[in-house]
Protein backbone atom coordinates (compact mmCIF):
# COMPACT_ATOMS: atom_id res chain seq x y z
CA UNK A 1 0.00 0.00 0.00
CA UNK A 2 0.94 3.44 -0.62
CA UNK A 3 -0.55 6.60 0.06
CA UNK A 4 -0.16 10.21 -1.43
CA UNK A 5 -2.09 13.44 -1.94
CA UNK A 6 -3.75 13.88 -5.13
CA UNK A 7 -6.79 16.03 -6.72
CA UNK A 8 -9.03 15.19 -9.52
CA UNK A 9 -9.27 18.55 -11.86
CA UNK A 10 -10.02 21.84 -9.45
CA UNK A 11 -11.60 19.65 -6.65
CA UNK A 12 -9.72 19.51 -2.71
CA UNK A 13 -6.27 18.19 -2.16
CA UNK A 14 -7.06 14.80 -0.07
CA UNK A 15 -4.98 11.15 1.29
CA UNK A 16 -5.38 8.89 -1.17
CA UNK A 17 -4.11 4.96 -1.08
CA UNK A 18 -3.57 1.95 -3.67
CA UNK A 19 -2.27 -0.86 -3.58
CA UNK A 20 1.12 -1.74 -5.96
CA UNK A 21 2.42 -5.29 -7.11
CA UNK A 22 5.27 -6.89 -5.10
CA UNK A 23 7.56 -4.96 -7.63
CA UNK A 24 6.17 -1.90 -6.70
CA UNK A 25 5.90 -1.15 -11.00
CA UNK A 26 2.17 -1.29 -10.94
CA UNK A 27 -0.57 -0.52 -9.58
CA UNK A 28 -3.04 -3.43 -8.29
CA UNK A 29 -6.22 -1.29 -7.07
CA UNK A 30 -7.67 2.52 -8.21
CA UNK A 31 -6.95 5.22 -5.57
CA UNK A 32 -9.49 5.37 -3.19
CA UNK A 33 -9.63 7.85 -0.02
CA UNK A 34 -7.76 7.44 2.78
CA UNK A 35 -8.95 9.58 5.59
CA UNK A 36 -12.24 11.85 4.93
CA UNK A 37 -11.61 15.37 6.27
CA UNK A 38 -14.80 16.10 8.45
CA UNK A 39 -14.36 19.42 7.02
CA UNK A 40 -15.91 19.16 3.23
CA UNK A 41 -14.09 22.35 2.07
CA UNK A 42 -10.66 21.85 3.09
CA UNK A 43 -7.31 20.94 1.53
CA UNK A 44 -5.76 18.39 3.94
CA UNK A 45 -2.20 17.09 2.40
CA UNK A 46 1.19 15.56 3.38
CA UNK A 47 0.39 12.07 5.31
CA UNK A 48 3.25 10.19 6.92
CA UNK A 49 1.78 6.97 9.08
CA UNK A 50 3.70 5.28 11.71
CA UNK A 51 2.27 2.23 13.31
CA UNK A 52 3.07 2.57 17.00
CA UNK A 53 2.00 -0.91 18.77
CA UNK A 54 -1.21 -1.74 16.80
CA UNK A 55 -2.14 1.60 15.86
CA UNK A 56 -1.89 3.46 12.84
CA UNK A 57 -1.54 7.52 13.84
CA UNK A 58 -1.70 9.28 10.76
CA UNK A 59 -0.30 12.56 10.73
CA UNK A 60 -1.06 15.04 8.05
CA UNK A 61 -1.55 18.64 7.33
CA UNK A 62 -5.43 20.11 7.38
CA UNK A 63 -5.65 23.75 5.60
CA UNK A 64 -8.20 24.94 7.97
CA UNK A 65 -6.94 28.03 8.99
CA UNK A 66 -3.05 28.91 9.56
CA UNK A 67 -2.12 24.89 7.84
CA UNK A 68 -1.13 22.57 10.16
CA UNK A 69 -0.19 19.23 11.36
CA UNK A 70 -2.95 17.20 12.85
CA UNK A 71 -3.13 13.51 13.69
CA UNK A 72 -6.24 10.53 13.09
CA UNK A 73 -5.64 7.27 14.86
CA UNK A 74 -6.63 3.55 13.02
CA UNK A 75 -6.41 0.51 13.39
CA UNK A 76 -5.53 -0.37 10.10
CA UNK A 77 -3.12 1.12 7.56
CA UNK A 78 -6.27 2.04 5.20
CA UNK A 79 -9.13 2.76 7.76
CA UNK A 80 -11.26 4.25 9.32
CA UNK A 81 -9.50 6.81 11.00
CA UNK A 82 -10.74 8.86 14.27
CA UNK A 83 -10.76 12.23 13.54
CA UNK A 84 -8.60 14.48 16.19
CA UNK A 85 -9.52 18.51 15.54
CA UNK A 86 -6.27 19.33 17.54
CA UNK A 87 -3.26 20.87 15.70
CA UNK A 88 -0.06 18.71 16.89
CA UNK A 89 2.23 21.50 15.97
CA UNK A 90 3.43 24.08 18.30
CA UNK A 91 3.66 26.86 15.42
CA UNK A 92 2.38 29.95 15.03
CA UNK A 93 3.13 30.21 11.10
CA UNK A 94 1.92 27.49 8.38
CA UNK A 95 3.74 24.17 8.15
CA UNK A 96 3.13 20.80 6.51
CA UNK A 97 5.16 17.83 5.71
CA UNK A 98 5.08 15.90 8.84
CA UNK A 99 7.40 13.34 9.46
CA UNK A 100 7.71 10.68 12.42
CA UNK A 101 10.19 8.69 13.35
CA UNK A 102 11.37 6.69 16.16
CA UNK A 103 14.39 7.20 18.57
CA UNK A 104 16.87 4.39 18.45
CA UNK A 105 17.07 2.37 21.75
CA UNK A 106 14.45 5.24 23.17
CA UNK A 107 10.24 5.04 23.35
CA UNK A 108 9.94 8.37 21.97
CA UNK A 109 9.31 9.22 18.78
CA UNK A 110 10.12 13.05 16.80
CA UNK A 111 7.51 14.50 14.99
CA UNK A 112 9.52 16.68 12.17
CA UNK A 113 7.69 19.37 10.48
CA UNK A 114 8.40 22.00 7.70
CA UNK A 115 7.39 25.56 8.53
CA UNK A 116 7.28 27.33 5.64
CA UNK A 117 5.62 30.08 6.79
CA UNK A 118 8.34 31.81 8.19
CA UNK A 119 11.56 33.12 6.44
CA UNK A 120 13.98 31.28 5.81
CA UNK A 121 11.73 27.83 5.87
CA UNK A 122 13.10 26.04 8.99
CA UNK A 123 12.34 22.13 10.42
CA UNK A 124 10.31 22.05 13.69
CA UNK A 125 10.78 19.07 16.03
CA UNK A 126 8.39 17.72 18.53
CA UNK A 127 8.57 14.93 20.87
CA UNK A 128 5.93 12.29 22.41
CA UNK A 129 5.98 9.10 24.37
CA UNK A 130 2.30 8.42 23.97
CA UNK A 131 0.99 10.74 20.74
CA UNK A 132 -1.07 12.54 22.47
CA UNK A 133 1.85 15.22 24.72
CA UNK A 134 4.52 16.69 22.47
CA UNK A 135 7.37 18.39 23.76
CA UNK A 136 8.58 21.17 21.60
CA UNK A 137 12.33 20.76 20.86
CA UNK A 138 12.56 23.56 18.50
CA UNK A 139 13.55 24.90 15.41
CA UNK A 140 16.58 23.74 12.84
CA UNK A 141 20.23 25.66 13.68
CA UNK A 142 18.37 26.52 16.69
CA UNK A 143 19.38 23.87 19.17
CA UNK A 144 21.96 21.15 18.50
CA UNK A 145 20.72 20.32 14.85
CA UNK A 146 22.50 22.50 12.99
CA UNK A 147 22.79 22.48 8.85
CA UNK A 148 26.02 21.62 6.68
CA UNK A 149 25.10 21.97 3.11
CA UNK A 150 21.80 23.77 2.84
CA UNK A 151 20.58 27.18 3.97
CA UNK A 152 16.30 26.30 3.48
CA UNK A 153 15.27 22.93 4.13
CA UNK A 154 12.11 21.85 2.68
CA UNK A 155 9.87 18.61 3.07
CA UNK A 156 12.11 16.44 5.07
CA UNK A 157 12.28 12.65 5.82
CA UNK A 158 14.18 10.34 8.26
CA UNK A 159 14.96 6.51 8.26
CA UNK A 160 16.93 4.43 10.16
CA UNK A 161 19.62 2.73 8.15
CA UNK A 162 22.00 0.02 9.10
CA UNK A 163 26.42 1.27 9.66
CA UNK A 164 26.76 -0.83 6.71
CA UNK A 165 24.03 1.37 4.68
CA UNK A 166 25.30 4.45 5.83
CA UNK A 167 29.14 2.79 4.46
CA UNK A 168 27.78 2.04 1.47
CA UNK A 169 26.25 5.63 0.65
CA UNK A 170 29.10 7.61 1.61
CA UNK A 171 31.48 5.50 -0.73
CA UNK A 172 28.90 6.09 -3.16
CA UNK A 173 29.08 9.87 -2.69
CA UNK A 174 32.51 9.98 -1.55
CA UNK A 175 31.43 11.40 1.60
CA UNK A 176 34.26 11.65 4.77
CA UNK A 177 32.41 9.96 8.00
CA UNK A 178 35.09 10.99 10.13
CA UNK A 179 34.30 13.77 12.69
CA UNK A 180 36.06 15.99 15.09
CA UNK A 181 36.43 15.03 18.37
CA UNK A 182 34.60 17.35 20.86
Amino acid sequence: MIYFTMRFGNGLNQLYYAYLNKEFTAFESEPQLLFQYPKSNKNYIDGDMPKVGNKYHLFYVAHDGVPGIKQAVSDHPNGPYQYDDRFYDPEPEACEAPNVWKRIGEEKWVLMYDIYGISPHNFGFSETTDFKNFVDLGHFNAGKMKSTNFTSPKHGAVIPITKQELQRLAKHWQFDLSFPKK
